[in-house]
């Protein structure tokens, strides 16, 4: 380990003494994949892809390339440049064209629309909740992968490594840790950056420290260096022992992945590692413009199918294919829409891959529907939770039960058929032994025995509100629209049938005069008697009127920045003008002018602002010797003159007329030399200038 990592461990120290004494001291080790490291046994390999990729151009499903082609038309790929899977009517982005071996040779599986629910579109806080597997509304401090260790191990770090367990128990590829592989009292992986330049970070030392806040932090600092010399020996040892023939790509994730599989051929008995792979978030050129097989998703994703084919190979040509299941994960997907930088932005649901020879191939979730109405905010629904998939792989790979599943996730999830001895004939996602209707139709939804039952897509239906409302107007709007139109739907709204969805209606409802505050919308089909499907949609009060007015006096410009609305009502100087754009630029007359601004709704408030645009005046000459003119643009017929000295006395204060051609002539002969400032003003002059007599 190098000194790097070893100082990011003992970062952690300060939050680790806190919990050293709440740790259970019972042993109980399991038969799990972490019952051991002495003997070769399961591992497993997580690839982590930063930055949200973009799941519907990495599996694309054909029998909605159509409407794709419409609603995403700056990135699609070409439809004959995509690769077939030749099953589910999916394809693969041509950049991932080896890994069509691996799905023929029924060594890929790919899950379908998995996310969660409530999503956040932060890269940050969506990989802490992938990383951790908390709820969307939960902050929680550690990663599942850390608590799986620590459920194992609950006396690490202490007196580890030991004979039973001498290499590391998880390791990650970098210099730092992840929150994955943060436990809730300890940091059990080990961070490695190029085992073949381990060197100890620090001489052995096995001093005696007092029993005392600062000793228990100085113990655990010997014993983290204890324990990172001795795992690095032992990573050290199996990296330069690990052989193969495979020429893996020079690429980060391919030097990451070489560097696991020449650990696993060397001997290392490490059961869990982490990779990572960054540059998914492709906001702009996701695609190159002439060719859209090219840009920087069909690049990183190339990495992505280079580095994985490299590994599998050489895990088969090591023998150690059987026991090594790798399944890659992202913050979030993209959205279904492009946007016109060639590029998408921060979606939902996305698939997952999962390799290895023990696997159920079988495609697991319906191909995404696409509407070739969707709009750039509308974005894929979650078929699957994140943590269905984590769930599965502890209980059918690393040898996990119920109580793992509750100490690791907290909860318990439904399982998906991850390994072979959860096959599914008809790819329903119920495994055999549970499908009591094992030839289903491909793509339909079945109940929890595997029987089917009626179903619409979940676009089959948009309810939005259509407008807000001010409390007690009660003038709120909802609008229910049918997509599919080979049904007839009845509605209801908050329980009380309002009407059908129908051909005469064109499947649209609008319901009005509704308050604010929440409403039911619940839609079942005639002649379907177990289907209905319920929004709850919110009629808020619309959002406080936002205005801002900047003024130019130069060019006698206002400039209103408005929000809040979509349309707006300007009242300038009495005359009233309607728009609805959100910046309006107003010419200014010269004297006082008046701005007011609303809305439709009156509960949004109102903006009033008066700007006063002075005409000019000059001053000459300045400095004077006693007579000075004030030339004053304009029209003004008389304005009012006041001169101070600098204590605040008034030497001039007196109202004159303006001549014909616009100059005052005063006579200052009389004041004492020194500075003095006047003030003058009219109807469309307000001005301040500043005399120098001699």
């Amino acid at each position: 380990m190098d000194r790097r990592s070893f100082l990011h461990d003992i970062s952690h120290l300060a939050a680790y003494g806190a919990f050293l004494p709440m740790l259970n001291h019972n042993l109980n080790f399991s038969t799990t994949s972490l019952s051991n490291t002495t003997s070769p046994g399961k591992i497993l390999v997580i690839i982590k892809m930063n930055g949200g990729n973009d799941g519907l151009n990495t599996v694309t499903p054909l029998n909605q390339y159509a409407n794709l082609n419409i609603v995403r038309p700056h990135v699609i790929i070409p439809e004959n440049k995509l690769v077939s899977l030749n099953k589910n009517d999916l394809a693969l982005h041509p950049s991932l064209a080896d890994l069509k071996i691996l799905s023929d040779e029924k060594r890929m599986k790919v899950i379908q629309n998995v996310g969660y629910e409530q999503p956040d579109f932060s890269h940050f806080r969506s990989m802490d909740i992938w990383q951790s597997a908390s709820d969307y509304n939960q902050f929680i401090p550690s990663g599942w992968v850390g608590r799986y260790v620590e459920h194992n191990h609950p006396e690490f770090p202490e007196n580890y490594p030991n004979d039973n367990y001498p290499h590391p128990l998880a390791i990650e590829l970098g210099h730092q840790s992840s929150l994955m592989f943060t436990g809730k009292y300890s940091f059990p992986s080990f961070i490695a950056n190029n085992p073949e330049h381990f060197s100890e970070i620090i001489n052995d030392f096995d001093h005696i420290y007092p029993n005392t806040y600062s000793g228990d932090k100085l113990k655990f600092v010997q014993l983290i260096a204890k324990q990172s010399n001795l795992y690095s020996r032992e990573v050290k040892t199996a990296y330069v022992n690990g052989q193969s023939s495979v020429d893996f790509p020079q690429t980060h994730i391919g030097w990451q992945l070489r560097t696991i599989s020449k650990l696993i051929q060397g001997g290392l008995n490490t059961r869990i590692y982490m990779v990572e792979i960054g540059g998914f978030d492709t906001h702009d050129r996701q695609v190159d413009v002439n060719d859209k097989t090219k840009g920087e998703h069909a690049n990183i994703l190339k990495e992505l199918n280079d580095g994985i084919i490299s590994f599998i190979s050489s895990l088969d040509e090591s023998g150690d294919s059987d026991r090594v299941l790798t399944f890659t994960f992202s913050e979030f997907g993209r959205t279904i829409v492009s946007n016109s930088s060639y590029g998408t932005d921060h979606g939902t649901a996305a698939p997952m891959f999962i390799f290895g020879n023990s696997l159920n191939p079988s495609v697991l979730g319906n191909n995404p529907s696409i509407s070739p109405l969707t709009q750039w905010h509308d974005n894929l629904s979650v078929e699957y939770d994140f943590r269905q998939v984590y769930s599965s792989i502890i209980e059918q790979w690393l040898g996990g039960d119920e109580q793992t599943e509750e100490d690791v996730l907290f909860k318990s999830f439904p399982k998906l058929g991850i390994t072979g001895q959860y096959a599914d004939q008809d790819e329903d996602g119920v495994p055999n032994q549970f499908d009591e209707c094992q030839n289903t139709t491909s793509g339909a939804m079945v109940d929890t025995n595997g029987c089917e039952v009626f179903n619409l897509p979940n676009n089959a239906f948009s309810v939005v509100s259509s407008s807000a409302t001010c409390s007690g107007k009660n003038n709120g709007e909802i609008t229910i629209v049918g997509n599919i139109t080979s049904h007839t739907y009845l509605v209801k709204v908050n329980n009380e049938l309002t009407g059908e969805l129908n051909q005469e209606n064109n499947y649209t409802i609008k319901v009005n005069n509704l308050a604010t505050g929440s409403h039911s919308v619940c839609i079942s089909v005639v002649g379907q008697p177990t289907f209905v499907r319920c929004y709850s949609i919110n009629i808020a009060e619309p959002p406080a009127l936002g205005a801002s007015a900047s003024v130019d006096r130069s060019a006698r410009l206002v400039t209103l920045n408005l929000s809040g609305s979509d349309k707006y009502y300007i009242t300038h100087n009495g005359t009233t003008t309607t728009t609805d754009k959100q910046q309006v630029t107003i010419a200014l007359r010269s004297g006082n002018n008046t701005l007011e601004v609303n809305t439709d709704q009156g509960c949004q408030g109102v903006f009033f602002e008066e700007v006063f645009v002075s005409e000019e005046v000059i001053l000459y000459p300045n400095p004077t010797q006693g007579m000075i003119q004030v030339f004053v643009a304009g029209l003004d017929q008389s304005i009012s003159i006041i001169i101070r000295d600098l204590s605040g006395g008034v030497r001039i204060n007196r109202h004159v007329q303006v001549p014909q051609n616009r100059v005052v002539e005063l006579d200052l002969n009389e004041f004492p030399s020194g500075i003095y400032l006047m003030t003058l003003s009219g109807q469309t002059i307000r001005s301040s200038e500043k005399i120098l007599k001699k």
